[in-house]
């Protein structure tokens, strides 16, 4: 049996509030902030977790349960090992303190090093950073850039067991991210624990073998990572079009521009012939572009297929398919989409054009197009499947 390295056990956490009381004028009242609710997981030595989930859905609050800097309201967590947490990086430090004293303070209190360890380890710090001259000016003067490589490259001297992980490979220039990747790379090789919380979903799925998605302060999924991951991209889609809450995007008619970073700004459908129609038969080809306005990157794009009432029937994400638009001009790009054979039953449909943003995990922009398949189908469902019935023996 693998031993359990850090275990979550049914963690909970409410936040104390002020509301105003019904029925009392100028009255309040403590009301009560449900951040998460009956959190279970568990992570074997060795193990890779992802979490994943939109903002306010608990990740940072667990992240904090999880580094022992917050207190569950009930539940409990077993870690056995050393840990050492990644959260905020920079924002423990002292400002009128050296770059060099910070990092000290800090390897003092997480690793408990005595003063000739810390020194021995400074110049891995310098080399990792790449602010080895600025080290010894005081953090105030130190950009937000600057803060975060001094704090993640003194974390990285460390050895710890378990390490607790919140968007720290978003920081810094690529040269420094891939330092970062080295790290992370080298840790896990070497049968270390980690714990990473991102949006940078293609990080979550190159690092991570399980991932664990959040919704409202609810465990929504808990699994192996590729299969978690499309349920989540599924849910930007179908969450969008249901309006609920924890979701960025915008909705409106094709053509309509909403001065959005990423927004669709075309969308058709077409027959095998290219010619742009609204119905087709089962089983017949369908082509979709897509055309977006990106002011920020290059936008990645999910497409979605709905019933009428937006009931979801198919997804998928251009980044799965490592698909690349066509850049039109500068800030405007266009996906193609092909399926050789819709076999969906008669009925109305929608397609679903969701415009991210250049790591694929924020969703801005929404628009669709209805349309309609038409024949002979006689089978009910969603999706026309050829069946033949043979002949049965009699007893």
């Amino acid at each position: 049996m693998a031993y359990r390295v850090l275990e979550a056990r049914s963690l909970s956490k409410s936040y104390r509030g002020w509301a105003g009381s019904p029925g009392i004028p100028g009255g309040e009242s403590v009301a009560r902030f449900r951040a998460l609710h009956d959190v279970s997981f568990r992570v074997e030595a060795g193990g890779t977790l992802g979490i994943v989930g939109s903002n306010g859905a608990g990740k940072s609050t667990l992240l904090g349960i999880l580094a022992g800097t917050v207190q569950p309201s009930g539940g409990e967590v077993v870690v056995a090992g050393r840990t050492a947490s990644l959260l905020e990086l920079g924002t423990g430090f002292h400002p009128h303190e050296t770059g060099r004293e910070n990092a000290a303070a800090l390897l003092a209190l997480q690793a408990r090093l005595s003063r000739r360890e810390i020194a021995a380890r400074m110049p891995e710090i310098e080399a990792f950073s790449g602010i080895a001259d600025r080290l010894d000016d005081p953090i105030r003067t130190y950009s937000d850039g600057m803060r975060l490589r001094l704090a993640f490259a003194t974390i990285s001297v460390l050895e710890p067991e378990v390490l607790i992980a919140d968007e720290v490979l978003l920081v810094g220039d690529e040269e420094f991210q891939r330092r970062c990747e080295g790290f992370f790379d080298r840790f896990l090789a070497r049968g270390g624990t980690l714990v990473l919380c991102s949006h940078d979903l293609a990080q979550v799925a190159r690092l991570c073998e399980r991932t664990l998605w959040l919704a409202k302060g609810e465990v929504r999924a808990l699994g192996h990572t590729g299969d978690v991951l499309e349920q989540y991209r599924m849910a930007i889609g179908s969450d969008s079009a249901a309006g609920s809450e924890g979701r960025d995007g915008h909705e409106h008619a094709p053509g309509e521009s909403l001065g959005l970073p990423f927004e669709v700004t075309g969308l058709r459908l077409r027959d095998d012939a290219g010619v742009e129609i609204e119905s087709f038969s089962s089983g017949a080809r369908l082509r979709a572009e897509i055309d977006v306005a990106a002011h920020a990157g290059c936008p990645h794009l999910f497409i979605g297929i709905t019933t009428d009432s937006l009931q979801p029937v198919y997804g998928v994400a251009s980044d799965m398919d490592e698909a690349v638009p066509v850049e039109l001009a500068p800030g405007s790009y266009r996906f193609s989409i092909e399926f050789p054979e819709l076999p969906l039953v008669d009925g109305a449909y929608r397609l679903r054009a969701h415009a991210l943003d250049e790591t694929g995990t924020r969703l801005y922009d929404t628009v669709e197009r209805r349309f309609r398949i038409e024949g002979s189908s006689e089978g009910r469902g969603l999706v026309h499947l050829r069946t033949h019935f043979t002949p049965g023996a009699v007893a």
